[in-house]
């Protein structure tokens, strides 16, 4: 009979009763805890080893370490952690019970207290040492805050990491150049959901804040979700637990200011924790942020694409938009923990994340290319009938992201049972969405000049007279999209002796529902009863807008948005709305989702010498179901629209093998085998359709379609990785990886073109329709490569010094529909790097920080050569700090010291200029005080 993931579920089942019935007699419990000497700081990671058994643990984030089933006799109890001298002790283990070892290691140079960046990237490398898989980790420092404002800047610190840019903070993670929908990210090992309508989840609404630790998972196990073609992200938020003290308290209050706008960003922050109860049993952490950034930053586009007019080719039009953007983060986490002796522990964890982000957009739009054209060159020339267009628009959208995780674990003689239920909600709301557009009453003449990258248009006075602009349209509504996700998952690991070597055998099943849906209501209005000019309706405008790379361009005036806004209040009745667009805007973007992923796995793992092998395969069940809706124009006409309904159901089988071989105490080689997928992002798999039909002749039609594609099929990854990693003293590391990604099915954006055909029973002289659709396959092939050093053995004080360094080299290509030549991945930079310098000794730490992609594809057009690329990014940041005291610091940070921009090309090149946007440079300054 087939096998199926519910017969899988149940077989899981079995074995854990069957495994139970077995169960041998405990023997005694090593436990205890490894700190620092001089802090008392717990030093997560740490490897922790009873020699004459072979028998290892690593340390929990709070330095604590546990084995089961240890016979009795007298043993080495040997510990080793990055950065400190090994530490070796002889114990004797009774018959049962408990015995309980502190070890106290002392950091390699005694005059050196490791602190700040340095601990951090102690714990890092440390962290990714004792790992049986390929994973990297980013941990907070001693007052539980990362180095960067939200988790996606944290990220791109990350040897072949990188996030993408939006109003120049990082926001999506990319991992290995995969398009973050199908990259996994979870808190504290349990599903979040994303507020939006993709799976992409936003990092940027998580302040660093709230967080103690985030690692990345490049090669998955059995035990871990499916859906991670470019890995798995897990946040982790502070237990109270892992404090020496068992209680903290720290605040965190910075104010910064912005070179563009003159705006001062403020931020604050507290964490507390305590462990309470009659024998210290109750775990409390409360933690909060809460930040307020006011900037701006300025944007040209108009160049996608470029065509050949005349004899040469030229941009599409001229647009500036001049952007005021207030951006306000709120984080909660509160978690509760109940561990009443070293086997039982349950959890409450909650986490609650608000991002409010409002924009506020003037725009200047040169449409200069009608007419009849003039005295053309090579870059330059003139339009007889240039059209002119300004607009002003209003966004506020807050995004939610809540998720409550109730669970436990439980050790009982050689088992560990784990288990946990999620509930989480993401919510994208956006109550105000507006535009305004006015155009010019009559065409005028327009000369465009491509002699400079910044390409410009010019007109005559007219153009910045606001009585010649008349009222085009107006667009006013809103959108909620709506999420809801469970997951319940059940986990049992029992200690093994394969053979006479050590291991554990581990399986499980998780079951986990999502539901989305998306509704928009937006009404356009395209009339007014009366003339209605911006006369009356204007500001001044930006006067030095893109004076950092050239003289300025001239804005000219902008809209008032509130003087229009209040003259729609006083006389609403007279706009006339048009029901063909409010059809498509209130239906097209409308949806439901809702699917159900059952999944099981079993996996082994075992020491042989001096490798450890982990294995084992995972099943997941998809069942999906989508609904939307089809738009229908018939020459300008909207007809009524009608739902659509769609859905999918697969089972994928991802078997893994991956090995870790310490071939001497400071020399690691890792190898994986890995199966992943990636499921379609909901935005693309809804069977939305707005199809809009112009009957040019009697029977003979034009048109044009946008629709999504339910028939979709997930991607499906088979991942192949070797690396060597060389530990050098004093927390250091010299490391090299391949890796190599077989694809199957990717997803991209598509775009057919049909003539003298018919479709639907109509005849089409010409039909353009986009869609998305799996490609035939795609492959990448990446070399890692990274070096970090804390010069230690330096003379004074020169050994504060230390150095990260990480490169990736990648190189993608996929068959993709009709072309004839292969494309590289969406978002799959060549190149992608980091560079660190940092200082820290005597209270004092200083860093300067650079982080770089190279080129990449954005998006695939119509025609080859005007796909459009993201220009190669460079940004430098410092920071600086002093702690006055054990408990008093302070800090600067200057970010973007370049003023580096986001640019797109149109094209493979850099030559033809799509689009241009500069953020400036912002300081800020603040304290922190931790008890």
């Amino acid at each position: 009979m087939p096998v199926t993931p519910s017969f899988a579920c149940r077989a899981v089942l079995l074995l854990a009763l069957l495994s139970f019935g077995g169960l041998a007699q405990a023997d005694a419990l090593v436990q205890g805890q490894v700190t620092d000497a001089v802090t008392e700081r717990p030093l997560p990671s740490a490897n922790v080893r009873l020699v004459e058994l072979d028998r290892t643990a690593t340390t929990t984030p709070g330095g604590e370490f546990s084995m089961f089933g240890v016979p009795p006799g007298q043993y080495t109890l040997q510990v080793r952690y990055i950065g400190y001298r090994p530490e070796e002790r002889t114990i004797t283990v009774p018959e049962s019970g408990a015995i309980t070892e502190t070890v106290a290691l002392a950091a390699v140079g005694e005059q050196i207290v490791v602190t700040g960046y340095r601990a951090s990237q102690a714990s890092s490398l440390m962290d990714k040492r004792m790992s049986d898989i390929i994973k990297e980790s980013v941990t907070a420092d001693d007052a539980g805050k990362l180095p960067d404002q939200n988790a996606a800047e944290a990220l791109r610190r990350v040897t072949g990491v990188t996030s993408t840019v939006d109003q120049g903070e990082g926001r999506y993670v990319t991992v290995r150049g995969v398009d973050p929908s199908y990259t996994n990210v979870t808190l504290n090992g349990n599903v979040i959901g994303s507020p939006e309508d993709t799976r992409r989840v936003s990092l940027d609404t998580i302040p660093s804040e709230v967080m103690s630790k985030i690692e990345v998972v490049k090669s998955v196990t059995p035990d871990m979700d499916g859906n991670a073609v470019g890995g798995s992200i897990n946040i982790e938020t502070p237990s109270a637990f892992n404090d020496p003290d068992g209680s903290f308290f720290s605040t965190t209050a910075d104010v910064g200011y912005y070179d563009m706008n003159g705006k001062y960003p403020t931020r604050v922050a507290l964490a507390w924790g305590q462990v309470f109860g009659p024998e210290e049993q109750w775990g409390v952490v409360l933690s909060g942020s809460y930040s307020d950034r006011n900037y701006a930053s300025e944007n040209l586009q108009g160049g996608d694409p470029w065509e050949e007019e005349g004899a040469f080719f030229i941009p599409d039009s001229l647009v500036l938009r001049d952007y005021r953007i207030e951006r306000v983060r709120k984080g909660i986490v509160a978690n509760l923990e109940y561990r009443p002796n070293a086997r039982l522990k349950l959890y409450l964890n909650n986490l609650y994340n608000e991002f409010e982000d409002t924009e506020v957009q003037g725009e200047s739009v040169w449409d200069y290319r009608n007419g009849d054209l003039l005295n053309q060159t090579a870059t330059s020339g003139l339009f007889t009938e240039g059209e002119g267009e300004r607009l002003m628009s209003e966004r506020v959208e807050t995004q939610i992201i809540q998720t409550s995780t109730l669970g436990g674990e439980y050790l009982l003689d050689n088992w560990i049972l784990d288990a946990s239920f999620t509930y989480g909600k993401a919510r994208q709301e956006t109550p105000t969405d507006r535009e305004w557009s006015f155009e010019l009453a009559e065409a005028i003449p327009m000369t465009y000049d491509t002699s400079d990258l910044f390409f410009d248009v010019n007109a005559g006075p007219e153009f910045h007279d606001p009585s010649m602009y008349e009222f085009n349209e107006y667009n006013r509504g809103g959108q909620l999209i709506d999420g809801e996700n469970t997951a319940i998952e059940i986990n049992l690991q029992r200690q093994m002796d394969w053979g006479g070597h050590s291991g554990y055998l581990k399986f499980g099943a998780k079951r986990m529902t999502r539901d989305k849906d998306s509704d928009q209501d937006l009404t356009v209005f395209d009339g007014f009863a009366d003339d209605l000019t911006l006369t009356g309706f204007t500001l001044p405008g930006k006067e030095d807008f893109y004076s950092s790379v050239r003289p300025y361009y001239d804005f000219g005036f902008r809209i008032d948005y509130d003087a229009i806004e209040s003259f729609f209040t006083d006389n609403s009745a007279g706009f006339e709305a048009s029901a063909a667009d409010t059809v498509a805007e209130s239906f097209g973007s409308d949806f439901d989702v809702s699917e159900d992923v059952s999944a099981a796995y079993l996996m082994g793992v075992v020491d042989i010498g001096r490798a450890t092998f982990t294995g084992g395969v995972r099943v997941e069940r998809t069942e999906a179901e989508y609904s939307a809706f089809n738009i229908l124009f018939e020459d300008g006409d909207a007809l009524p629209p009608t739902r659509v309904t769609g859905g999918d159901d697969y089972t994928n089988w991802l078997p893994g093998l991956q090995m870790r071989l310490q071939v001497k105490d400071d020399l690691i080689v890792r190898a994986a085998w890995t199966n992943t997928i990636g499921r379609p992002s909901f935005d693309v798999a809804v069977p939305f359709r707005i199809f809009e039909v112009e009957e040019d002749d009697p029977g003979v039609f034009e048109g044009e379609i946008e629709a999504g594609n339910a028939d979709l099929q997930a991607l499906e990854s088979m991942n192949l990785d070797l690396a060597v990693e060389w530990y050098l003293e004093s927390a250091g590391l010299v490391s090299a990886g391949v890796f190599y990604k077989d694809i199957e099915h990717p997803i991209f954006t598509r775009f057919i073109e049909l003539e003298d055909e018919t479709f639907e029973g109509r005849f089409f002289n010409e039909l353009v329709i986009e869609t998305t659709d799996n490609a035939e396959s795609g492959e990448i092939l990446g070399l890692e490569l990274n070096y970090q050093q804390q010069f230690r053995a330096l003379p004074e004080p020169f050994n504060g010094f230390g150095v990260a360094l990480n490169y990736t080299w990648s190189d993608s290509e996929a068959t993709v529909f009709d072309r004839e030549e292969k494309v590289p991945f969406f978002l799959q930079s060549d190149g992608i790097g980091n560079a660190a310098f940092f200082y820290e000794r005597s209270g004092f730490e200083a860093r300067l920080a650079f982080t770089y992609y190279s080129r990449y594809l954005d998006a695939l057009a119509a025609d080859p050569s005007q796909d459009v690329y993201i220009d190669a990014r460079g940004q430098l940041d410092f920071k600086t700090s002093y702690a006055f005291t054990d408990h008093v610091s302070a800090f600067f940070d200057w970010e973007n010291i370049t003023d580096e921009p986001l640019r797109f090309f149109s094209g493979d090149n850099e030559v033809l200029l799509a689009e241009n946007e500069f953020y400036g440079w912002n300081m800020s300054a603040g304290v922190q005080l931790q008890f």
